[in-house]
């Protein structure tokens, strides 16, 4: 467990983005709530419904506030979440890039480990980081009051964000992981051109048959959140990350 958690520490100061992210969101949250002390901001941007808390506000001014702290939570999950696709992405790829994978072999730490501990980077301590960094705009946005709204929107939250990080992250973390450890030169390429082909290959011959059974652009969303679509998310993910391991302890 102490190895385990020395290696989340070190993604951590090695990918910085993983906390200058959320601080740049945060501070544009702060510009946000002084636009709306000191200047004239206007917001016209739809969120889905598990984001939007304006049926609990009253008073047009705070009707204002609740819209922006929708869009606010809307595009901390978003961007986080892109954060995470990237780090999957570059963390192996850059561990054979820089040679430093050489270093971090000869140490006692399994292959299983290094890979484990970025994928509970990427669907863990991602998640957490948004719950955290949501709870903390809430109270920026309506101060003592923030505990109250916080008290109803962390569940609808806990839920939303289990949907999608079962049904859609966890899969593609997985995948992107894998892309990028077998990668020769640009695992983004891979990772996305991939999926692409076989879309389009699936809507040419199989009118979609594919895309409709094991939902193939999950990145995207999942309409369905059925039992089977999870099923065959999680076979998929497993397999990835099988052959993930086997390549790293291959190949540098």
């Amino acid at each position: 467990m102490t190895v385990f958690i020395a290696l989340l520490k070190r993604e951590i100061s090695e990918h910085k983005s993983l906390w200058r992210v959320p601080l740049i969101l945060l501070g544009m949250a702060l510009l946000v709530k002084m636009s709306f002390a000191f200047g004239n901001l206007s917001i016209d941007f739809d969120v889905p419904d598990g984001f939007n808390i304006e049926s609990t506000v009253d008073s047009w001014l705070a009707t204002a506030i609740g819209k922006a702290l929708s869009v606010m939570n809307y595009i901390v999950m978003i961007v986080m979440f892109l954060v995470a696709i990237f780090y999957a992405l570059s963390s192996l790829y850059d561990e054979r890039k820089d040679q430093s994978v050489l270093f971090w072999r000869s140490l006692p730490i399994s292959d299983t480990q290094t890979v484990l501990a970025k994928l509970t980077v990427a669907t863990v301590l991602v998640p957490l980081t948004i719950l955290v960094l949501q709870s903390v705009i809430a109270m920026v946005f309506l101060g003592l009051q923030g505990f109250d709204y916080l008290s109803s929107y962390l569940v609808s939250a806990l839920s939303q964000l289990g949907k999608v990080l079962l049904w859609s992250m966890l899969p593609t973390i997985a995948w992107c992981l894998l892309c990028s450890q077998v990668a020769n030169k640009n695992p983004f390429l891979l990772a996305l051109v991939s999926p692409v082909l076989v879309i389009l290959m699936d809507w040419l011959f199989l009118n979609g048959v594919l895309a409709d059974t094991v939902v193939i652009n999950r990145l995207t969303g999942v309409d369905s959140y059925t039992l089977t679509v999870l099923v065959i998310g999680l076979i998929f993910s497993v397999s990835c990350l099988v052959f993930t391991v086997a390549r790293r302890g291959e190949r540098v």
